[in-house]
């Protein structure tokens, strides 16, 4: 079955796209989800439903007495039929961006790269009017390579006009009001707040990652959203922080890889006293953002299935 024919894919879509959590202002991105990442998202889980499609197992957990995690809705909970289906695809949209989230969020920046420039291939359509590239893309990874592309040959002066900084710029530097300290980590190392588009670009150029490439910006308007650098001595940056609310979304080193262990520790008692949640999951970069009902595996498990987290 095509994802986008399943007879729940109004439901799949709805519960990503929350997920996504794209601003009303990046309507055009909107419209990309569907062929894109949603299409993609479904597919997913049609593959997953025809091993169990009410159980399923960790597929990052490689210990002996794996994560097992309910993905049919808890029908057991009683509620409409509607409800349940509500309840199955928000669950199976947390768990899909606690696995993915590096890839999706790069994917993200991407789209909201290309309609910002207008990017020729959005025009390359096909009947319905969506983008080629986005259906010809068969899993994440390959959806995530043609961001890859798209992002490492845009031009270097796209944002100028918008008060950035060049990306071919060898040592861009912030200005004054650009970034604040927030927190003395120890050993002459800080965590900074980026207050600006420009702290942004600095950052990006800096860490070799897509914070910089305009992606993120409307994150600075955003209530309960933060994006923080962690700096050496030197006010090099070592690992960049995406923080709603109080949930890690992302924690990067460089070139978007995942930050070393000494920057974890270091982060890691500043994280406790401020009740971060999602800090372990988001250093291996996996989404951070479980709700209440996931900290614990799943009731009425036989026990040989069940285990307490």
């Amino acid at each position: 079955m095509k994802p986008r024919s399943h007879p729940e894919w109004p439901y799949a879509l709805a519960a990503f796209t929350v997920e996504l959590d794209i601003p009303d202002r990046h309507y055009q991105v909107r419209q990309l989800i569907s062929p894109g990442l949603g299409r993609l998202f479904m597919k997913d889980w049609i593959a997953q439903d025809r091993i169990d499609p009410e159980i399923m197992i960790d597929p990052a957990d490689r210990s002996d007495d794996p994560r097992w995690h309910q993905i049919d809705g808890w029908p057991i909970r009683g509620g409409t039929a509607d409800e349940i289906l509500r309840r199955k695809w928000e669950r199976r949209a947390a768990l899909y961006f606690h696995w993915h989230a590096t890839n999706v969020s790069h994917v993200t920046d991407w789209l909201i790269y290309a309609t910002a420039t207008n990017a020729p291939w959005l025009f390359n359509v096909n009947e319905q009017g969506e983008p080629r590239k986005l259906l010809k893309c068969g899993s994440l990874c390959q959806l995530a390579n043609e961001a890859d592309k798209g992002l490492g040959n845009q031009p270097p002066n796209w944002l100028l006009d918008r008060g950035g900084i060049p990306l071919d710029d060898p040592d861009p530097q912030p200005a004054p009001d650009d970034e604040m300290e927030i927190a003395d980590l120890g050993v002459g190392h800080v965590l900074v707040r980026l207050l600006t588009p420009n702290a942004l670009r600095v950052e990006g150029v800096r860490m070799r990652h897509c914070v910089g490439h305009g992606g993120y910006d409307c994150i600075l308007r955003e209530p309960g959203y933060r994006l923080l650098s962690v700096r050496n001595p030197n006010g090099t940056p070592l690992a960049t922080l995406e923080i709603r609310g109080d949930v890690v979304r992302q924690f990067r080193g460089p070139g978007n890889d995942d930050p070393t262990s000494a920057v974890v520790d270091l982060l890691s008692k500043y994280v406790a006293e401020q009740g971060w949640r999602g800090y372990e999951e988001a250093a291996v970069g996996r989404y951070g953002g479980y709700g209440p009902e996931a900290l614990r595996v799943l009731e009425g498990l036989e026990p040989v299935r069940r285990r307490e987290r």
